[in-house]
C-alpha cells in the first residue's frame, strides 16, 4: 500500500512540474511575442519619423528659396539706386557690412558650434547605449556642413569689403555683398534647422527608451 501511495505522490509531483514548465513556456512565448510587436512598432515609428523629418526639411527649403528669389529681385533694384547714391550712403553701407561680418555672423557661428558639440556628445552617449542614432547623426552632420558653407560665404564677404575707405565701393560689389550675406544667412538657418531636427530625434530616442522600460 505504501508503495502505491509513493508512486501516486510521484505522479502528482511530476504532473505539477510538467504543468509549471508548460506555463513558463507559454509565458516566455507571450513575452517573446510582445518584444517582437514592440520592435515592429518601433521600426514603423522610426520610418514615420524619417518621413516627417524629410517633409519638414523640404517645406523649410522651399520657403527659403521663395524668399531668396524675392530678395534677389529687390537687390537688383537697389543696385540701380546705389549707382547714384551719395558717398555717405556708400560709406554707411560699407561700415554695416563690415560690422555684420565681424560681429553678427561670427557670433551666430560660435553659438551654433557650441550647440553642435553638445548634441554630438549626447549622440555619442546614446550610441554607447546601443541606440540607433542614424537619423540624429545625419541631421547633425548636415548642420555642420551648412555651417561650414556659411563660413565660406562669410570669408568671401570679408574679401569684398574695401580696406580703409569705402567711398569707391561699386554697385557690383554692393550686389555681391548683399547676395552673399543672404546666402550666408540662409545657410545658418539651414544649419539651425538641421540641428533642431537632430535634437528632436534625440528626444524621440529617449521617449522610445522610456516606453521600452514600461
Amino acid at each position: 500500500m505504501k508503495k502505491y501511495l509513493n508512486l501516486f505522490i510521484f505522479f502528482i509531483v511530476l504532473g505539477l512540474m510538467l504543468s509549471t514548465s508548460v506555463v513558463k513556456a507559454e509565458d516566455n512565448n507571450v513575452l517573446k511575442d510582445k518584444r517582437e510587436d514592440f520592435r515592429d512598432e518601433m521600426k514603423a515609428s522610426r520610418e514615420a519619423f524619417r518621413e516627417k523629418i524629410q517633409t519638414e526639411r523640404k517645406a523649410f527649403m522651399d520657403d527659403l528659396k521663395t524668399k531668396r528669389d524675392a530678395f534677389m529681385a529687390e537687390v537688383k533694384a537697389k543696385k540701380e539706386e546705389f549707382k547714384t547714391a551719395r558717398t555717405e550712403v556708400k560709406k554707411r553701407f560699407c561700415e554695416k557690412a563690415r560690422e555684420m561680418a565681424a560681429k553678427r555672423f561670427e557670433f551666430a557661428i560660435t553659438q551654433l558650434e557650441k550647440f553642435q558639440t553638445r548634441v554630438g556628445e549626447i549622440i555619442a552617449k546614446l550610441e554607447a547605449d546601443s541606440k540607433d542614432t542614424t537619423l540624429a547623426t545625419e541631421s547633425l552632420n548636415l548642420s555642420k556642413q551648412k555651417l561650414e558653407d556659411a563660413k565660406v560665404k562669410l570669408s568671401e564677404i570679408k574679401g569684398l569689403i574695401p580696406e580703409g575707405g569705402c567711398e569707391n565701393m561699386t554697385p557690383e560689389i554692393f550686389e555681391k555683398i548683399k547676395l552673399l550675406a543672404r546666402e550666408a544667412k540662409d545657410l545658418l538657418k539651414e544649419s539651425r534647422e538641421a540641428l533642431r531636427q537632430a535634437i528632436k530625434e534625440i528626444k524621440s530616442l529617449r521617449e522610445e527608451d522610456e516606453s521600452s522600460n514600461l
